[in-house]
């Protein structure tokens, strides 16, 4: 099925490049090049995924991002931005995007990123099944209800915060997830956890995955992400 994207650039030129790009991937785009341009059009069509820019006129994309979530939008975000410092990338996902892609950026990567946080969208509303309750990315399968994980179909022995560091990985395929939002998912009762423990239990989950380790990517001073891999 055709999916919607709304692209917000305020360079007319390249908004029309990309466009041109995603359109030969099989989408439908339709643009908006300021963020009032951008509201309008969010709060009164439907869209899959909306690609944001964070140097808007009319309003940032910061702004853009707030407005719609206040309103209740769940459209999945992300930014497509020359803004590429950590900082910058923590701020964009902490503000509730759902991935952030910096320009320069390989067309197939942008694709990609798409079709992942669009994926993992339609899962969450119940809309694709898991395949029995699988998740399975390249040579990983994991099973969240049996607490079980594989790798080339032998069994994975995982302590249990890097079996749910992997099922966050796997769940958001393709996304940066921060050390903050990964702290929170490893914490428990008489857990303390920080951004070097996180780190420490990578390592760890990195080595009882093998080759299968490049799967998981460093992005430098923000956190952790998944390899998109194509089912």
């Amino acid at each position: 099925m055709i999916k919607k994207v709304l692209l917000v650039e305020d360079e007319e030129s390249l908004a029309r490049l990309v466009s041109l790009q995603l359109k030969n991937y099989g989408f439908d785009v339709d643009l908006a090049f300021d963020g009032q341009m951008a509201l309008n059009k969010i709060f009164n069509q439907n869209y899959e995924v909306i690609l944001l820019d964070r140097m808007l006129p009319n309003g940032s994309g910061l702004e853009v991002l707030a407005k719609i979530r206040d309103e209740g939008v769940k459209t999945p975000v992300i930014f497509v931005t020359a803004l590429n410092s950590p900082d910058h990338i923590i701020e964009g996902l902490e503000a509730g995007a759902d991935d952030y892609v910096t320009k320069p950026f390989d067309e197939r990567v942008l694709v990609s990123r798409i079709r992942s946080v669009v994926r993992r969208a339609e899962q969450q509303n119940g809309k694709t099944p898991l395949g029995q309750d699988w998740i399975i990315i390249g040579d990983l399968a994991l099973n969240a209800k049996a607490f079980e994980a594989k790798v080339l179909d032998e069994r994975l022995i995982l302590t249990r915060s890097e079996f749910l560091l992997l099922q966050a990985l796997m769940q958001q395929q393709g996304c940066v997830l921060t050390r903050k939002f990964l702290i929170s998912t490893v914490q428990g009762e008489d857990v303390n956890v920080t951004g070097r423990t996180v780190d420490t239990h990578i390592f760890g989950l990195r080595k009882k995955l093998g080759e299968s380790s490049e799967m998981i990517e460093t992005i430098r001073g923000v956190g952790y992400r998944m390899k998109f891999y194509e089912q």
